[in-house]
């Protein structure tokens, strides 16, 4: 089985969540894994399934996603998806739970013919010196409201949490599989 991991990040957290999600994946000889960032995707034709990974940017996901889902919903209809979230406050089960509700749930509303295997939000990381001045007056206030320090680097993303996710999703992957072959 075919399986695409496509995410938007700015700042490259979100691609190392899907570089780690795509090792426990590939831990099945049953899967195939391919990763691109969304910009780099065309056709979905050739997969089975699709993950999509986005950052969180001014409460919702980022616009190539959005945008992702506007091309690509009607392909994504028949196709095993799983849609993930990363943002900072993602770093509790509340957070995360949040992130589900607010942000994904903007996606799944918009397009209510995809049926994700399954949906998750991750934490985020930061690092306010690769920000330049405005976003870092922006977050600084986003991050007071959250309790999460406002200078530094923040790193709330959970790995353990992460590879479980995998494991669940690649376990529902083959349970589909074996059932689509039955």
């Amino acid at each position: 089985m075919r399986i695409l991991i496509a995410y938007s990040t700015g700042f490259g957290t979100t691609k190392e969540i899907a570089e780690k999600l795509a090792d426990v994946l590939e831990e099945s000889s049953e899967l195939t894994i391919k990763i691109a960032s969304l910009d780099q995707v065309g056709s979905l034709q050739t997969f089975d399934g699709v993950i999509v990974g986005s950052s969180v940017r001014a409460d919702r996901p980022t616009a190539n996603v959005r945008d992702f889902f506007s091309i690509h919903h009607h392909e994504l209809i028949d196709k095993k998806v799983a849609i993930f979230a990363v943002c900072l406050s993602a770093n509790c089960r509340e957070g995360r739970e949040k992130v589900k509700n607010d942000y994904i749930k903007q996606i799944l509303d918009k397009y209510p013919d995809i049926h994700p295997l399954s949906v998750e939000a991750f934490g985020g990381k930061i690092d306010f010196e690769r920000l330049n001045p405005v976003m870092q007056s922006l977050m600084k206030k986003v991050l007071q409201k959250t309790g999460l320090p406002d200078t530094g680097s923040i790193d709330t993303r959970d790995w353990e949490f992460i590879v479980q996710w995998g494991e669940m999703l690649k376990a529902k992957l083959l349970d589909q599989t074996v059932a689509n072959q039955g």
